[in-house]
């Protein structure tokens, strides 16, 4: 089925103008016809693509005959449907479908913005935006990951990391040897939390393939996609800005519970953020918001304690501006529990220093109350 899977891609984009039923499309488009002859499907598809619409219905129409209720009709219908319009049907056939999201692993996302997360079991990509409403499904694609289960450890060991990270670069294939394909994106691993448990490795990437036969789980450890998937990627993934939520499997949650953690979240912070702009008055309630636990560039907590207070001497006031919050959750289950992780844009003034950087905390639950764990500019 290799064949007709690549040639849906070929004509995704064609349906962009519909990203309320897109994500699904492409997500039942992907799956593999298990208990059906290919050649039936691949036959009423490719008449679908060539926009031979009507003898497409009529076929369609056998396979429904011959195979009722199946899932495998459903999706060609689905996509028939998205070719000709009929946006209310492709609804109705949505709804018989239930999906896994909303995901436990994106909390808040900005408005317009946009976060990836890789199923490593099913190998999917998962787009999902931020609206007014909360975290909106857009897009899933299929993509490769690890030679080897489980969270990747120590250099060549063949398996795709699990955590929060960020693409810091991309590199265009013309520069790259040809099994890169289109091109990478560079990832941050390892990355803060990834030192601190003494993780190893490097050279994880996002990256392209010129080979559309390419089995699955057969790389090294990068997330591997067509190159035609990547190109798409591209207008989707900001440099050091959209989180990219890596999971062994992703877990579904309630709007409720995910708007509690959003709340509780979005207070953390601000609390964190005017605990900041007080230090010159007392540091105080701004180390209590800080794990004992607490990991940076420095080699202890009560180190960076007294770095934090050696320069706030000189300070007369401290401004701190947040905006752009994304708070995703990490997939692991710590022996201290889960760690969430909020990126953003900061605004640092003084009246000696400024700055402006895409921040990262590691934000987890302590005795009922948050604190964060770690802190990290990309």
């Amino acid at each position: 089925m290799v064949g007709y899977k690549s040639s849906v891609m070929g004509e995704v984009r064609a349906f962009k103008a519909l990203p309320v039923v897109l994500g699904v499309f492409l997500f039942f488009s992907f799956l593999p016809f298990k208990k059906n002859p290919a050649k039936e499907f691949t036959e009423v598809y490719k008449l679908i693509a060539s926009n031979h619409l009507k003898e497409a219905e009529e076929k369609l129409k056998v396979l429904e005959e011959k195979y009722p209720g199946s899932r495998e009709t459903k999706e060609l219908r689905l996509i028939l449907c998205l070719r000709k319009g009929l946006l209310e049907e492709a609804q109705s056939i949505f709804q018989s479908f239930a999906g896994p999201f909303p995901f436990e692993h994106v909390i808040s996302i900005p408005s317009g913005k946009y976060v990836v997360v890789c199923d490593k079991r099913e190998e999917k990509l998962y787009v999902i935006r931020g609206t007014p409403k909360g975290p909106e499904l857009v897009d899933i694609f299929p993509c490769i990951t690890g030679k080897r289960e489980g969270d990747k450890l120590e250099e060549g060991d063949q398996r795709t990391p699990e955590g929060v990270y960020f693409a810091l670069r991309w590199i265009d294939g013309k520069k790259l040897p040809p099994i890169y394909g289109y091109g990478a994106f560079v990832l941050n691993y390892p990355n803060l939390l990834d030192k601190s448990l003494r993780k190893d490795g490097h050279g994880i990437w996002i990256h392209g393939t010129n080979d559309p036969g390419r089995p699955p789980h057969s790389s090294n450890g990068c997330i591997v996609v067509r190159n035609g998937i990547l190109k798409i990627l591209k207008d989707y993934i900001r440099l050091k800005e959209t989180p990219i939520v890596i999971v062994e499997g992703v877990r579904s949650s309630t709007p409720l519970e995910i708007n509690k953690e959003k709340k509780e979240l979005l207070d953390f912070l601000e609390r964190w953020r005017k605990a900041w702009e007080n230090t010159v008055k007392d540091l105080s309630p701004y180390f209590s918001l800080y794990s004992n636990r607490f990991i940076s560039s420095f080699t202890s907590k009560e180190l960076w304690m007294e770095y934090k207070r050696r320069i706030t001497r000189s300070r007369r006031y401290i401004k701190v501006d947040l905006d752009g919050i994304y708070v995703v959750k990490d997939g692991r289950f710590f022996p201290f529990g889960y760690i969430y992780v909020a990126s953003f844009n900061q605004r640092y003034i003084s009246n000696n220093y400024r700055s402006f950087d895409h921040k990262v905390l590691y934000i987890i639950k302590e005795g009922g109350s948050w604190r964060i764990l770690g802190e990290e500019v990309l």
